[in-house]
């Protein structure tokens, strides 16, 4: 699901794009990172977390999002960095082989997709065995999540337990984790 202008307003402008870099640079000194690695931004928006990535650390960087006008501002705030490339998206259907990138990461994105469960799934899909997966997002109690879906079916109500069932249905490992009644901040490691 695309987000309205509203929330664009919201989301694209500087003090929130500089946020959201700052809280990705964090989750990714917890695991930290080596000179060519893969690194997949999924739901990268404007871009600015990816870009602001491939500037400090030798990674190889990709974003997607299923928005297009997203994907254009990303790409053209890339100017000429050669490891960061931009490509709109299903998140639901990713284009990448099976383990093809070390780090996954989504950042307040699953909400938006009301087959959450498939998109996290391709996102492990896509993680290399001894990779990570870093996930944030907000949760809902299941009865929540089971109202949600009838009355607002393009939105997704990712539920810790979902979460939790996928995850160790797919041996990740939780490297870090802080998870509240409504907010999941997790970074796994698959095995």
């Amino acid at each position: 699901m695309k987000m309205s202008d509203f929330e664009k307003l919201f989301v694209n402008n500087t003090i929130r794009s500089r946020q959201v870099s700052h809280y990705a640079e964090k989750m990714l000194k917890l695991i930290g990172c080596q000179a060519g690695q893969r690194y997949l931004d999924f739901g990268c928006g404007n871009g600015a977390s990816a870009i602001n990535l491939a500037k400090k650390y030798p990674l190889d960087v990709t974003g997607i999002d299923i928005d297009a006008d997203q994907i254009r501002l990303a790409q053209a705030s890339r100017c000429s960095i050669p490891n960061v490339r931009f490509l709109t998206v299903d998140g639901t259907r990713l284009p990448f082989d099976d383990a093809r990138f070390d780090i996954v990461y989504t950042n307040k994105v699953t909400h938006h997709i009301s087959n959450w469960l498939e998109a996290v799934t391709e996102m492990v899909r896509v993680v290399k065995p001894g990779g990570h997966l870093i996930y944030s997002d907000l949760i809902a109690p299941i009865w929540l999540a089971d109202i949600g879906q009838k009355v607002m079916k393009q939105t997704g109500f990712p539920t810790s337990d979902g979460l939790e069932t996928l995850f160790n249905r797919h041996q990740l490992y939780k490297v870090h984790a802080s998870i509240t009644p409504l907010h999941c901040e997790v970074v796994l490691q698959k095995s």
